[in-house]
């Protein structure tokens, strides 16, 4: 049998995406395939559908900054576009990966049907939320041009930002899939830590507002620098400082790597648990 055998205690040897001669091409159809239908299936019966792609950031931007104009207004010039950017940013990584980590034993019928490459489904979970993303990308157009704000060439850097969170969200879906895999119940410690997650990186609040050991503690938190990165350029017109920019490289770089050698490492064993 090729791929995989759903017996237990056999191996699946289903080859690396890019491994054997014309791949990574030949399963391009088939990301693409698993792309669209996460989309389809992320609105389907929704009466606004893909509308919400860009009314949940605008929606989510009104109320945090009515609810802490009054604190963090005063200290943050174009607060509503400070808040945004970094909405956006969080969304990309929260959605992306929370996704990513259900993604293998969601699909597990057609994973014990059809042998592929089990890391396309958290790729594409990860593409699904960033097509998402380049589609928000619209409120944050729109807010941009209300507050009139300038424009600079350090926007040049936002594709590196986005290829960032982007390069680590895939990371930390490779590797909490794989272990979602083997225990169920890590879907449901994510769901909690997201939300300790959120509120521990500066996406309403600038990291002024935090003491000097909130702060030391903050350095720690890879989405910390990775939203700095993405952020900057649009809102203080700059480029990343240099130090930021090799930080969340690293990040995200180092991320990608652990969560693809754990999932290599254990994709063998998955037909036998999903």
């Amino acid at each position: 049998m090729s791929g995989a055998e759903s017996t237990t205690g056999t191996y699946d040897r289903t080859p690396p995406v890019w491994s054997g001669p014309g791949a990574p091409g030949r399963y391009f159809d088939l990301l693409h395939n698993l792309v669209s239908r996460a989309i389809k299936q992320r609105y389907k019966r929704s009466i606004l559908g893909f509308a919400w792609t860009m009314l949940n950031p605008l929606l989510t931007m009104v109320i945090l900054t009515v609810v802490f104009s009054a604190v963090f207004g005063s200290q943050v010039p174009n607060y509503p576009l400070f808040v945004i950017i970094g909405l956006l940013a969080w969304n990309l990584f929260s959605l992306g990966s929370s996704q990513g980590l259900a993604s293998v034993v969601d699909s597990g019928a057609l994973i014990r049907k059809v042998a592929v490459p089990k890391e396309m489904f958290p790729l594409a979970a990860v593409g699904a939320n960033l097509v998402n993303f380049l589609f928000s990308l619209i409120p944050l157009v729109f807010v941009i041009l209300v507050m009139r704000v300038d424009i600079t060439w350090a926007v040049l850097w936002v594709p590196f930002g986005v290829f960032l969170i982007g390069l680590f969200t895939l990371g930390v879906a490779l590797a909490l899939g794989t272990l979602n895999v083997f225990f169920r119940d890590v879907r449901y410690f994510y769901e909690a830590a997201l939300l300790a997650w959120f509120y521990g990186t500066p996406i309403f609040y600038p990291i002024e507002v935090l003491s000097p050991r909130a702060r030391a503690v903050l350095q720690w938190n890879p989405l910390y620098v990775l939203v700095d990165v993405f952020r900057t350029p649009i809102y203080a017109g700059t480029a990343p400082a240099t130090a930021t920019i090799i930080t969340a490289t690293v990040e995200a770089v180092g991320m990608v790597v652990i969560g693809w050698l754990i999932f290599r490492r254990y994709h063998a064993r998955f037909v036998d648990y999903i």
